[in-house]
């Protein structure tokens, strides 16, 4: 497994600093953006540590000078470090997930028990692996969503579709990726 700078370096270069903007085949525009603070969440730490000081910007620059690491996890909480190690280990799979997965409505009730309050969700089927990425309205007039959990299922466990039956498949039309910048930023 990459330790969490490696992980962070991706996240920066391949998802942060960019709009990646879905047309929906009804008109609708979701503008997707990843932002710094949310890294330590979308990892999962919040399940190992407990702790408000290793998520957000004070986990993420933690992450960035080398205090919080893989083994540093392992060593707070072995049990809590296995049930987001998939997670971790997946991490880079998130972009390949943008520009290819497949964008459900979703709607929690129809998920079971879940806690997540997500709006959409982007699902993909990759080697064994069900990849879900759940997105939330950042206001209720705006067009952007931000990532808020990264869940990673496998063959093996109970329900590996749980998150996508019964929810709402959405036709995207055309996916742009923009540069992070007043001009092609949201609209």
């Amino acid at each position: 497994m990459k330790d969490l700078q490696d992980l962070q370096q991706y996240y920066e270069q391949t998802l942060c600093d960019r709009v990646f903007r879905y047309s929906l085949a009804n008109g609708t525009l979701i503008d997707v953006i990843f932002y710094r603070e949310a890294f330590c969440h979308l990892l999962g730490i919040q399940h190992i540590t407990k702790n408000r000081r290793f998520i957000g910007q004070n986990g993420y620059e933690r992450i960035r000078s080398g205090k919080l690491t893989v083994n540093t996890l392992k060593s707070m909480n072995r049990a809590g470090f296995g049930k987001v190690k998939h997670r971790m280990e997946h991490f880079p799979l998130i972009g390949h997930l943008m520009e290819h997965g497949d964008l459900f409505r979703f709607y929690p009730e129809r998920a079971g028990r879940t806690r997540i309050q997500a709006t959409f969700l982007i699902h993909q089927e990759e080697q064994e692996l069900y990849l879900h990425l759940f997105l939330a309205k950042e206001s209720p007039k705006s067009s952007i969503y931000a990532p808020m959990s990264y869940i990673v299922l496998t063959e093996r466990d109970d329900n590996p579709k749980l998150y996508i039956a019964g929810q709402e498949h959405k036709k995207v039309i055309e996916l742009e990726i923009l540069p992070m910048n007043p001009q092609t930023a949201i609209k």
